[in-house]
């Protein structure tokens, strides 16, 4: 059984900014349902930190360490994991205030799953989050994963990472989506682009 990363750095637009009037920032790191109290119309405006990249890709690079895709990201999420994650709609808004996609999401991973070896990981831990980890250099993963489980997660003590499994990838990588890249989890050295 294998996992992957997901890295979404790429050189189409940044977003720096949560939504406004929607969850404080940290909520989304949590996963926890947000979509009862994400208000509608909700816009997110391209980063002015970076006004040549422009580009929109199905997966939209940002600041925040949450995860902007296209419908494309979430027809095939819902599909094959659909309890996983929860889906809010934004606009996104370009440099100048103009619609640049109605098609894109917060995807709010639900799932999390207990698969970092801590023990053998060359990971330093949070500062203030003790029981997250801040920085990774080797992730090594617990080799006595049971099959099954989410498909779709945020891996325990690795709340800013998004980790899918072969099912997902296989489906990412067959759909030619853009602005990702995927890394195996095993082995991973922190590294998104």
């Amino acid at each position: 059984m294998g996992f992957w990363m997901i890295g979404d750095r790429n050189d189409g637009a940044v977003l720096d900014a949560y939504p406004l009037n929607g969850p404080e920032g940290w909520r989304y790191l949590e996963s926890h349902r947000l979509a009862s109290e994400f208000p509608t119309g909700v816009a997110m405006k391209f980063s002015p930190s970076f006004p040549e990249q422009r580009k929109v890709y199905d997966f939209v690079t940002n600041t925040l360490n949450i995860r902007v895709v296209s419908k494309h990201v979430r027809r095939i999420v819902l599909e094959l994991a659909p309890d996983d994650v929860e889906f809010l709609p934004v606009t996104l808004m370009d440099h100048q205030g103009g619609v640049a996609s109605r098609e894109h999401f917060i995807m709010n991973v639900l799932a999390r799953r207990d698969v970092i070896d801590l023990e053998r990981a060359d990971v330093r831990m949070g500062a203030i989050l003790k029981t997250e980890i801040d920085r990774v250099r080797n992730l090594v993963l617990k080799g006595d994963l049971e099959p099954g489980g989410p498909k779709v997660f945020r891996p325990l003590h690795l709340r800013v990472g998004t980790m899918i499994d072969e099912t997902i990838h296989a489906a990412f990588s067959g759909a030619g989506l853009t602005g990702c890249k995927f890394f195996p989890a095993n082995g991973w050295n922190g590294k998104r682009n």
